[in-house]
């Protein structure tokens, strides 16, 4: 099989173009939260949102979570600045446990995001709890 230079470049091209544009078409059409539209997803919003349930996609079925807890770790200065970190710790049900990993999560007020999810331990050990960490200080 004979290829040039630029046989091989156009064809990468066409393949990572071809690649690139089913996830920016799946992200419209899901009405995913990209950066551009984060602004919705911040600290103030997931407080008032204490208690609430969010559907986490795993698999092929959707996990119910409960969002229980919403740490700052900003300093004033930073939060001052406009910058905010914080995190935000579900609790699960027992029946299924998720593993660390970047879920798609669904709240009927939010709509839907994705986050990474890390298993914690905390000491209610009746059922498993996950955090997601928000660092918008160095944007």
């Amino acid at each position: 099989m004979n290829s040039s230079r630029r046989n091989f470049l156009k064809r990468g091209t066409f393949v990572a173009l071809a690649a690139g544009a089913p996830l920016a078409l799946t992200e419209k059409a899901f009405g995913m939260v990209t950066a551009k539209s984060a602004a919705g997803l911040n600290m103030t919003s997931f407080k008032s949102l204490l208690g609430t349930s969010f559907q986490i996609n795993h698999q092929a079925s959707k996990v119910k979570c409960t969002l229980i807890d919403v740490a700052n770790f900003a300093s004033r200065k930073q939060m001052a600045a406009g910058k905010e970190g914080f995190s935000l710790l579900f609790r699960g049900p027992r029946e299924a446990t998720l593993k660390q990993d970047t879920y798609i999560i669904e709240h009927e007020e939010l709509g839907m995001f994705s986050f990474l999810l890390v298993p914690v331990g905390t000491k209610d050990a009746r059922a498993p709890h996950y955090e997601a960490v928000i660092n918008r200080l160095h944007s």
